[in-house]
């Protein structure tokens, strides 16, 4: 028989080897539904029907059914149906793993949608989804409204016309984001599954544009995807993506795209949801995108939005210095909202009076720049620049220079090398800077025109500390991130810095998921500026925030960099580092030429200065890499030349660790009773040192020895005391890997319920950590409860 799969959620299907078996229709097809709805249960006769003419509609269905007849059974004077491959049964399995987005994607319709005569099994099943839909939340990621909103009346009756995909494209200023962001905010209503937003920083002059896998990840992850299920593959995360959005409700805000390609793959792929994307390019070449040209304001709307920002009053009472200030600001939005905002602020000043200022301005850049198409902006900026404050106009400049997409108060002070607080209010009020959820950010046009302002002298000296900002930052978010790990003497900071000091590891995170494009900007700024020595440390102070989020590719990039900084300091220390950094990416990429040639080159630095305890660090690294070649006698050799090395240098702890991994290789090579003497050495060895996170390891090996040798309860035993030294030392990862060897142990013994337990913590921790050994255990999990289904 082929491989048989039943389909239930949402119209009732039969598959085999991935061919849709024909059921016959009527009656029969209603027995089956009940059937199916009670899998692995005896239905008696009397629940489907009539009890003379049910034996003929299974007759007929186990003829439809072929080579799967096997799974409808007689059992007395009822049926079973076995079933061991579902959607329900993977619905559920995903529910009970917290995959709720997931879960949801299994589902066609409504349940037995197609089937008559099964309406309460269908209604509870309808409720199970609509249970799991409670847990999934709804995406709300639109900014908010602008304040003083005008116009645009057209543009938006234009986008209120059905259309999957709109590109709301023009030049730069004229408005294209605020009116995406009226509309889908206005038609909110019409979207009840959620909205999903991006700035894609496809002309942002200080910014690469944001790669498509990185605005998907936000996606996912917004879409109820935990970290641990986080497709790796660009292809997979599309899927997954559209896979998710399939079905559902949503309207998506591609902002400020760069090209065509920057957006398909965040294209859903079906018509229930609308996309809308601004660029300033047409994106002809996108296939059946609907493009709304923005023009400049017309007067009536340039009146409107004069009106919305400084009151009825001023306009009415000087119409023709209104005029004029439409004229001089070209029409564009941009440019109006920050000459109204410079009117707003100053009660005294008329509107004739701020023409004349604008004028002048603009008379100056004209004789500066000739020929500058956006002059009419450039000379709204100038005339609020020029009344800032000093600090506001400090802060002004350096902000141009800050590489973005935003930057927190915190960052800014820094960034000044004073108390920023009052600076952005002032900028904020001026219309310079927006303000988005304590994030601040310039629109590319000001960043462009601020960064000219800033003498180089000053720009150096902001960027050194914005790099220190960052550094420091880093390095305490990472310090919380659970992993003992050899720290380095960080760079000192430079006066003015005032770093961002979170409280714990869940802030932590959060923080290196906020500010992961600044870090990677700034390690490359870091790296330009030849701040030699941050140019190195920040991105070591990345390393667990890269490595749990699977983002091998851009770390050993930034890696790369950090090497190249760290060989012009010619700091061997720092080299030898980079390079075992670098080994680590390529480990991950299962490239293990290339990792053993980065650690060979640690090696030898470490050889060249005497550093016997990096080159054991080393050695043990090397003994991880043969193990995974199943080279084990290679890898011995090395936790041997490692065990040497922490001898000689009186390094007991590391001593200690490598002993350990002596006798895990000792035992993977079969020798268990050599294998449990070395361990047990060890144990003690860590014990009388308190290290509790090289007992939990080593203890875990002796388990596995014992497991080996036949010894079920004592390896239990030994598990459970490795799980409990685990958590001492604060080491999840540790636990949750743990948890899985203990529940095969577990089901050796046939306690299948406490395989489930253990499987069940062990899931959760990795999902917690993003780690990608989750995998693994869902389908532990998913086989014992086939197996127990089936039983």
């Amino acid at each position: 028989m082929g491989d048989v799969r039943f389909l239930m959620l949402g119209p009732l299907q039969v598959m085999v080897d991935g061919q849709e078996i024909a059921l016959p229709a009527g009656r029969s097809r209603t027995i089956f539904a009940a059937l199916l709805a009670n899998a692995g249960e005896i239905v008696p006769v009397e629940e489907l029907g009539s009890a003379s003419s049910t034996p003929q509609a299974v007759s007929r269905l186990r003829r439809a059914l072929g080579e799967a007849a096997d799974c409808l059974r007689t059992h007395g004077t009822g049926y079973l149906l076995h079933v061991t491959n579902s959607d329900l049964r993977d619905f559920r399995s995903l529910r009970d793993q917290g995959r709720h987005a997931e879960a949801l994607t299994l589902w066609r319709g409504k349940a037995f949608e197609d089937v008559g005569g099964v309406h309460d099994a269908a209604a509870k099943l309808d409720a199970e989804r609509e249970a799991v839909q409670s847990l999934v939340p709804v995406p709300r990621q639109l900014p908010g409204m602008l304040a003083q909103f005008a116009g645009r009346d057209r543009e938006l009756a234009a986008l209120a016309k059905p259309a999957p995909v709109t590109v709301v494209s023009g030049t730069a200023g004229i408005g294209k984001t605020a009116l995406a962001v009226q509309w889908c905010n206005e038609a909110g209503e019409r979207f009840p599954d959620g909205q999903l937003y991006v700035n894609l920083r496809g002309f942002d002059p200080a910014f690469e544009p944001m790669r498509p896998g990185h605005a998907l990840r936000g996606f996912l992850g917004m879409l109820g995807v935990p970290a641990a299920r986080m497709p790796v593959g660009h292809d997979d995360q599309v899927a997954l993506y559209r896979k998710l959005v399939a079905g559902r409700n949503l309207v998506v805000l591609l902002d400020n795209a760069r090209d065509a390609a920057q957006v398909r793959p965040l294209l859903p792929g079906h018509d229930g949801c609308a996309v809308v994307i601004t660029s300033r390019d047409r994106m002809k070449d996108l296939d059946g995108a609907r493009v709304l040209d923005l023009d400049v304001l017309t007067d009536t709307e340039a009146v409107a939005l004069l009106t919305e920002r400084v009151g009825v009053s001023p306009v009415t009472a000087e119409p023709g210095a209104v005029t004029r200030l439409i004229t001089l600001c070209g029409g564009l939005p941009l440019a109006l909202s920050i000459v109204g905002a410079r009117a707003a602020t100053d009660p005294h000043l008329t509107l004739a009076a701020l023409a004349d200022e604008l004028a002048n301005e603009q008379n100056t850049l004209d004789f500066l720049d000739t020929g500058d198409p956006t002059t009419s902006v450039r000379a709204a900026f100038s005339l609020s620049y020029n009344r800032l404050s000093t600090a506001a106009a400090t802060l002004f400049r350096l902000l141009g220079v800050h590489p973005g997409p935003d930057i927190s108060a915190a960052a800014a002070t820094s960034l000044a090398g004073f108390d920023a607080g009052t600076a952005l209010l002032e900028l904020t009020r001026a219309n310079l800077v927006t303000n988005s959820k304590d994030r601040y950010e310039l629109h590319d046009l000001v960043r462009v025109y601020a960064r000219e302002l800033a003498g180089p002298v000053e720009t150096r000296a902001a960027l050194h500390r914005a790099v220190d900002h960052y550094l420091h930052s880093a390095h305490h978010a990472d310090s919380l991130l659970g992993e003992d790990r050899r720290h380095f003497t960080i760079a000192a900071a430079q006066p003015g810095v005032s770093p961002e000091l979170v409280a714990d590891e869940e802030q932590a995170w959060q923080w290196f998921e906020t500010e992961n494009q600044v870090l990677i900007a700034m390690s490359a700024l870091a790296s330009a500026e030849r701040f030699d020595v941050q140019a190195w440390q920040l991105p070591w102070c990345l390393h667990l925030y890269f490595d749990r989020e699977a983002r091998w590719r851009e770390w050993n990039a930034l890696l790369t960099t950090a090497l190249e900084a760290a060989q012009r300091l010619g700091d061997d220390d720092a080299v030898a580092r980079m390079h075992h950094l670098v080994a680590h990416t390529w480990f991950r990429f299962t490239d293990f030429d290339r990792c053993t040639a980065h650690l060979h080159s640690a090696l030898e630095l470490y050889g060249q200065n005497g550093n016997k305890s990096g080159a054991a660090r080393v050695h043990r690294s090397l003994c991880a890499v043969y193990e995974r070649l199943r080279n084990l006698e290679a890898s011995v050799h090395h936790v041997e030349l490692a065990m040497d090395l922490f001898a000689e240098v009186d390094d007991r702890m590391g001593l200690a660790s490598a002993m350990g991994d002596f006798g895990w290789n000792l035992g993977l090579l079969g020798r268990h009773e050599e294998a449990l003497r070395t361990c047990r050495r060890a144990m003690e060895l860590n014990r009388e040192l308190g290290n509790r996170f090289a007992e939990a390891e080593t203890l875990d090996s002796i388990a596995y020895n014992l497991r080996k040798l036949g010894e079920l309860e004592d390896a239990a035993h030994h598990y459970q005391l490795s799980v409990e030294a685990a958590r001492t030392s604060g080491d999840r990862y540790g636990v949750a890997v743990t948890l899985v060897s203990l529940g095969d142990v577990h089901l050796d013994l046939d306690n299948s319920e406490d395989a489930r337990k253990a499987w069940t913590e062990a899931l959760r921790t990795f999902e917690d950590l993003g780690q990608p050994d989750a995998d693994a255990v869902r389908a532990k999990l998913t086989a014992l409860s086939g197996a127990s289904s089936s039983g």
